[in-house]
């Protein structure tokens, strides 16, 4: 996908339009899920379509960061004592995957709306998770690369 190759000219040229894709669908994501004022139906559908745009965004990074030769075996290759950050990151991908398999199901459920509370804690929850797997990245690039990733966002 053009503007996600990885070993080009400079870590932020690089990385920089992956994480402002995912920063952006995450954004759209926590916007629709909060705006509980909408109407059941239409919430229903705007969640449902952040949730597979945020899913879309997850999937590339997901892509671009565990492919072979990937972000992952750059960094260890570069640095090999973050492997610990690294497994840790790998581990909120999993993570990420099964909350918005869930959320899909809450959003299926016959109670599903802005008024469930099970269902915004799950929204809530996706969105806090993304935020914080993006500050760990961060830090992490920051740790190896010594460069500030924030320019992207």
């Amino acid at each position: 996908m053009p503007g996600t190759e990885l070993r080009g000219p400079s870590v932020h040229d690089r990385i920089g339009p992956q994480r402002g894709r995912l920063r952006e669908a995450s954004q759209r994501f926590q916007a629709v899920a909060t705006d509980v004022t909408a109407d059941p139906d239409a919430w229903i559908l705007a969640v449902g379509g952040a949730l597979s745009g945020l899913d879309d965004a997850w999937q590339e990074h997901v892509e671009f960061t565990e492919a072979p030769d990937g972000l992952f075996d750059e960094l260890l290759d570069d640095s090999i004592e973050v492997a610990p950050e690294v497994d840790h990151l790998r581990r909120d991908h999993e993570v990420l995957v099964a909350a918005m398999s869930r959320a899909r199901e809450l959003l299926a459920s016959p109670t599903a709306g802005p008024d469930d509370t099970k269902l915004l804690q799950s929204l809530a929850g996706i969105a806090k998770q993304v935020d914080q797997h993006r500050r760990r990245g961060a830090d992490l690039l920051y740790q190896v690369y010594s460069v500030d990733t924030s320019a992207g966002d």
